[in-house]
Order: C-alpha cells, then sequence, then structure tokens
C-alpha cells in the first residue's frame, strides 16, 4: 500500500460540530501533490458524498448505503409503511450500523438524531482509517471528517429559516401548478 505520510501527517485535527481548520478545497489542495488523479476522484466523490469510482472509498460508500437503508426502515416503521422500494443495494453488512441508526432514533428531536447519525458516519471514518492510517483509507477518513465537520459548522438559524421558507414556497408553486 502507497502511504502518504506528509500529507496525513500535516492535516490539522477535526472535531464534529466545530468549524474545521481546512475546508474541503483546501483539503483537495492539499491532495493534488501527493494524490493520483483516481484517488483525487476518489476523494472528491467523499468530500461530495456521491458513489465513488470503485476501490478503497468504496469501503465509506458501502457503510453509508447501509446507514441511509437503516434510517429509511426505521422511518418506515415508524410510519407504518413498506420501506422496500427505497432500499439500495450495497456490500457487506455492519451490525454495529444499524445499531448506531437505531440509537439515531430514540434521540428527542430531528436536529439530535442527525447529529448521532453523523456521529455513526464519524465513526465508520475512524474505522475506515485504523485499516491503514497513514495510507489512502486515512486520507479518504479525513475527507470524510472534512464534509461532515463543514456541515455542522455551516448550520445556522438564520440559513435554517431561509430554507424552511424556500422549501415552502417551492411546495406552493408546485401545489398551484397541479391545480392548473
Amino acid at each position: 500500500m502507497k502511504k502518504h505520510w506528509y500529507l496525513v501527517a500535516s492535516l490539522p485535527m477535526l472535531r464534529l460540530g466545530e468549524k474545521p481548520a481546512i475546508d474541503a478545497a483546501g483539503f483537495r489542495a492539499a491532495c493534488a501533490g501527493h494524490l493520483s488523479d483516481e484517488e483525487c476522484s476518489a476523494v472528491g466523490a467523499v468530500l461530495e458524498n456521491r458513489e465513488p469510482p470503485v476501490g478503497a472509498a468504496s469501503t465509506l460508500w458501502n457503510g453509508e448505503v447501509q446507514l441511509r437503508d437503516a434510517v429509511v426502515r426505521l422511518r418506515a416503521k415508524n410510519r407504518g409503511t413498506d420501506a422496500a422500494r427505497f432500499l439500495r443495494t450495497h456490500d457487506g453488512f455492519n451490525v454495529s450500523i444499524e445499531k448506531m441508526a437505531a440509537d439515531a432514533f430514540i434521540r428527542p428531536n430531528p436536529l439530535e438524531q442527525e447529529m448521532e447519525l453523523d456521529r455513526a458516519r464519524w465513526t465508520l471514518a475512524d474505522e475506515l482509517a485504523l485499516t491503514d492510517p497513514f495510507g489512502f483509507a486515512g486520507v479518504l477518513a479525513f475527507a470524510a471528517k472534512v464534509r461532515l465537520a463543514e456541515r455542522w459548522a455551516g448550520l445556522d438559524e438564520e440559513n435554517g429559516k431561509i430554507k424552511v421558507e424556500e422549501w415552502i414556497e417551492g411546495s406552493l408553486n408546485v401545489e398551484l401548478e397541479q391545480e392548473k
């Protein structure tokens, strides 16, 4: 396995819920001189939370899909509906992901549930990094953590109100179009 000692050692510590010392753009720039084009593409997929090209990033993606599926099953159960049409296939199965999703749904409100789900994603990144801390797995884990840290650092009440207003307005526009 190719090691990325210098890159990984130069990265700052990240904490979920705190503004990251490096953002996704800065991290991409830091990776540019150290990673192959294929590795940069995989890092981009992790930063954008989309399915990566084949390779090491697929471990994170499969965990993400399993977590999303667990959430779908829990929400469907709470609503008394069938989740089957919303489930996606993924490789492997991790029992701890199912437990982490269930634990999130005992939280008292949606914000705390989301934080718990992102803690689960953070844990999955930590587990991936343990497989090769100074290799590409460590780089991918950091990418996942940057994405999560940026997400939480960007949440604020004013932006939340704006998004809700936009969503309501969009929903009303759709209703009006359907009535025509």
